[in-house]
């Protein structure tokens, strides 16, 4: 199973939105990995106004962190996470400097 975490502060990515970006995020990862690889579940946290700041001001910024198959080698790893972040770019409209996106192995201790 491939898992990724939205994290998102409220109000900076709209609800309508979140439909196009899990679509995004299982077309990635079914275009790089393989359907057999799935499913692929999508899931989201919102941070409250007021709870996330970044350098002193409100935050923007949005975290999409997963969990991908074990054996996932760098080239995949890296398409998986540039297209993701591409992807969420476009859809929302938000900077590259507004999103983290990270994936480990369902293995990783770490």
């Amino acid at each position: 199973m491939i898992h990724f975490e939205c994290t998102v502060q409220d109000g900076c990515v709209p609800d309508e939105l979140r439909s196009s970006l899990q679509s995004a995020i299982e077309k990635v990862c079914n275009d790089v990995l393989g359907v057999d690889k799935g499913p692929v579940n999508v899931s989201w946290v919102v941070i409250p106004k007021g709870f996330g700041f970044r350098g002193g001001e409100p935050s923007t910024t949005s975290l999409v962190r997963g969990q991908i198959p074990d054996g996932c080698g760098r080239a995949a790893r890296s398409t998986i996470l540039e297209s993701i972040g591409t992807s969420w770019c476009r859809i929302t409209g938000a900077s590259p400097n507004e999103l983290m996106v990270a994936a480990r192995d369902h293995g990783w201790a770490g």
